[in-house]
């Protein structure tokens, strides 16, 4: 009887090689995963979210501002705010601005009368050649910044120094010798407290009591302008001086007669915005009389 043969060991040696090579597998992709839980799904990688900076909010503009504005004209200690017929005077604005350089603003200046030059802070204004009467001149500036501007107006009083002084200096001379005008009205043009003013009512106050003009003549006066100065003649201080020719007839109470011609030299003070007589001198010679009594009042010089 024939014996089977033993199964073969082969195949048990091959199956338990394959199943621990599987163990193995298993266990390296484990390992590789970090931990011993099977890998998950990839996750979906999420749009990123930028955050812009914050908008910064620029100050807001705000109006520039004039803190002066002057007037000035060029004559030698001329008063501010002062022009003369056809002069050209000096205007200058004193402006700041929080946000905007100086010489970024716009500077509009504008006046009913007289013309500008120049542009920015510092302009010139000329005033009307001529004018009938003293006038006061609005001059304005405004100020612009974009949407922003400031406004300011300086007064100017416009003369015609020449003509003003000389017509008042020759209404004097007029008045004084007209024996009808009264004293107070051949004084009126005098600056009260004036260091002339005093002395010279007192001589038209004789001049009444004392003399009747029977003839005059009056030529028409020369005047100068300069503020805070010097008349020529005896040095008499002022800020114009009008000088006109006068030939005086006079007869004094007694019946004498008397002829005298000279210059006479009228001072003016420019005060108060107006111009006013401030003194009179009398710069002559008698030409006919056997007395010089008019001729000492008017030189103001003792009587004998």
């Amino acid at each position: 009887m024939a014996v089977p043969a033993a199964p073969s060991a082969a195949p048990n040696r091959a199956a338990r090689l394959a199943s621990i090579a599987g163990a193995i597998t298993l266990l390296a992709g484990l390992t590789g995963c970090g931990g011993s839980s099977p890998a998950g799904p990839t996750p979906t990688p999420q749009p990123q979210v930028v955050v812009p900076p914050p908008t910064m909010t620029p100050p807001p503009n705000t109006a520039p501002v004039i803190s002066g504005l002057t007037a000035q004209g060029t004559r030698r200690r001329e008063p501010a705010n002062l022009a003369d017929a056809g002069e050209e005077i000096v205007l200058t604005a004193t402006v700041t601005d929080a946000e905007t350089a100086v010489d970024r603003l716009t500077f509009e200046w504008s006046s009913p009368v007289g013309s500008f030059s120049g542009t920015g802070p510092s302009v010139r204004w000329r005033a009307p050649a001529s004018v009938p009467a003293p006038l006061v001149a609005t001059l304005q500036l405004r100020v612009v910044d974009g949407d922003q501007r400031a406004e300011r107006t300086v007064a100017v009083d416009v003369h015609d120094h020449a003509r003003e002084v000389g017509d008042m200096a020759t209404r004097f001379l007029a008045d004084f010798s007209d024996n009808g005008v009264p004293v107070a009205v051949v004084m009126r043009n005098f600056l009260p407290g004036c260091y002339g003013t005093s002395e010279e009512t007192g001589d038209v106050e004789k001049d009444r009591r004392e003399y009747t003009h029977v003839q005059t003549r009056l030529d028409p006066p020369v005047v100068t302008v300069d503020f805070d100065g010097v008349c020529p003649y005896q040095n008499r201080p002022g800020d114009a001086c009008s000088t006109s020719f006068v030939r005086w007839e006079t007869r004094k109470t007694n019946g004498e007669r008397e002829i005298n011609e000279g210059h006479d030299q009228v001072v003016a003070m420019y005060r108060q915005d107006r111009w006013w007589l401030c003194d009179s001198r009398w710069d002559g010679r008698k030409v006919f009389g056997t007395a010089d009594s008019y001729f000492r009042l008017l030189t103001r010089q003792p009587s004998r």
